[in-house]
């Protein structure tokens, strides 16, 4: 069979027919790609954002609470919202309810001042009304442990190590070490862990 030319009428045709059936398979397949992987490319971003978010909430927490045992030890266990709102970077309705939930943690108690502000009071064996205050900044073991998420023999196990306060630091939630008190038999935020 003799080859046709190029330039005749009947191959550009076959040329351009061949041209769109190949751009409309790409097309198509195309259009397939996207509706198969279009939802697993959602559920990750929606995945992804939701860990940088967490991270960075947990990282903030982190913060708050370094600079919330700093200004507890500043002010010998007392501590206004107002000091904790400058200190820290925040709003007062931000500082107030960190506040609020460390009371409750830490069995913190409100004092009012002459001026009708309040001030957050929380005692611990570095304030100077050791003596009558109750130990409400230390934990028991049980206490310890719970938020430790470990054993109580695991707290017991390492309280005499001398890296307990890097170990307990590690497990706390909010990034704070620990110290033993032998005397007591309670354990204290160590600002220094």
């Amino acid at each position: 069979m003799p080859l046709r030319p190029f330039h005749s009428s009947g191959a550009g045709l076959e040329y351009r027919l061949l041209l769109a059936l190949i751009m409309a398979g790409a097309a198509l397949v195309t259009v397939l790609l996207i509706q198969l992987l279009l939802p697993w490319l959602v559920v990750g971003g929606l995945v992804g954002g939701a860990v940088w978010y967490w991270r960075r909430r947990q990282a903030r927490e982190k913060a708050l609470h370094r600079v919330f045992y700093a200004q507890i030890a500043a002010h010998q266990g007392r501590l206004s919202v107002l000091d904790f709102a400058i200190a820290a970077q925040i709003t007062g309705r931000e500082a107030r309810q960190f506040l609020d939930q460390r009371a409750e943690e830490f069995w913190g108690d409100f004092e009012p001042t002459p001026a009708g502000d309040v001030l957050y009071t929380f005692r611990s064996p570095n304030t100077a009304a050791v003596e009558v205050a109750p130990l409400a900044l230390s934990l028991t073991a049980a206490d310890l442990a719970q938020r430790l998420g470990c054993t109580v023999a695991d707290v017991t196990n390492h309280h005499s190590q001398p890296q307990f306060g890097p170990w307990s630091r590690d497990r706390d939630p909010d990034g704070c070490g620990w110290r033993y008190d032998a005397e007591r038999d309670r354990y204290w935020p160590d600002l220094n862990a």
